[in-house]
């Protein structure tokens, strides 16, 4: 196994919006620099169609009928687990399907028994140009687009040539406003420049616009930080200070020690509620809170954390 982290990068993007295309390109560009690749591919359907493009001496993982983010949670678990037990990787691709909310389909990526083997790299969004522009969806679909967008640290506003030049100025400035951090690339054929990914994502775009600090990324949108935990945690100071924390938390899970009760127990924070299940005693796993969020301040988390449950909860 590789002695650095496997880095992941999740495309997201509503449907037909060319983000197997994109694959391809990315695909083709880590074969060229003979890294160590897997897919991960997931279809609404019984059948999956874009799989077809993945070559054949490419690890692949299917994930059919159901998205990522609703009914397989726990089913991309066991197949990146797979994937990094199987193959020595130095990178994994995931296409999401089209309905797949950025920040649930993060959510799944970052099961504690994963989280030393894999690190986030970034989140692709490909937009259909036209399709941003005209708004023809219902608000639902609307919704989630924008949610595409704002969770990404790069997005695609593919097939250019459909619309004209006002109409895409009109969908980059909607799009700069509902995401003024993450870099927008205007593409056909989802043409990216895909030595955006090499090395540091943070220093490959700063690097490429130092005349446009507007486009500059400084780090991830969405970044996780994992705390192991050594020390039993109050159930109800946990709550409190996830409830009133500065820090841009969205999700949390882990698997921590409570002092009111013995044992180790699965946590798991979303959209505000708290959830507790306990492990079974056959079951060996070590405490830590993995910590999902927007612009975090690791540091501050950590001593964030450490003073709601005293000294030295984490090593």
């Amino acid at each position: 196994m590789n002695a650095s982290k496997i880095e992941l990068v999740i495309l997201s993007g509503f449907l037909g919006s060319g983000k197997s295309t994109l694959l391809k390109k990315l695909i083709e560009h880590e074969k060229k620099k003979e890294r160590s690749i897997a897919v991960l591919m997931n279809e609404l359907g019984h059948i999956s169609i874009d799989s077809a493009s993945v070559p054949a001496n490419v690890p692949l993982k299917e994930m059919l009928n159901g998205c990522i983010c609703c009914t397989m949670q726990g089913e991309l678990g066991v197949q990146l687990k797979e994937l990094t037990e199987e193959h020595v990787l130095d990178v994994i691709f995931i296409e999401a399907t089209g309905a797949a909310h950025p920040l649930d389909v993060l959510d799944a990526c970052t099961h504690p028994l994963l989280v030393d083997k894999l690190e986030i790299k970034a989140v692709i969004t490909v937009v259909n140009a036209k399709q941003w522009y005209e708004q023809k969806l219902s608000n639902m679909l609307k919704k989630l687009l924008q949610h595409q967008v704002k969770f990404a640290d790069i997005v695609l506003i593919n097939k250019i040539d459909q619309i004209n030049e006002s109409g895409l100025m009109s969908v980059r400035d909607s799009i700069k406003e509902t995401n003024g951090q993450a870099k927008i690339l205007s593409t056909h054929y989802s043409e990216m420049d895909c030595a955006l990914l090499d090395g540091g994502l943070s220093e490959q775009l700063t690097q490429k616009n130092t005349k446009d600090k507007e486009t500059d990324i400084e780090h991830l949108h969405l970044q996780t930080c994992a705390i192991p935990i050594k020390n039993s945690i109050d159930r109800i100071k946990l709550n409190e200070w996830l409830e009133k924390s500065n820090q841009l938390i969205l999700r949390v899970k882990g698997f921590i020690q409570l002092t009111e009760t013995p044992g180790i127990y699965l946590f798991n924070y979303s959209y505000g509620h708290p959830t507790f299940e306990r492990v079974k005693e056959s079951v060996n796993v070590d405490p830590v809170l993995v910590f999902i969020g927007e612009n975090l301040d690791k540091k501050a988390l950590k001593k964030e954390l450490e003073e709601v449950v005293g000294e030295s909860i984490y090593q």
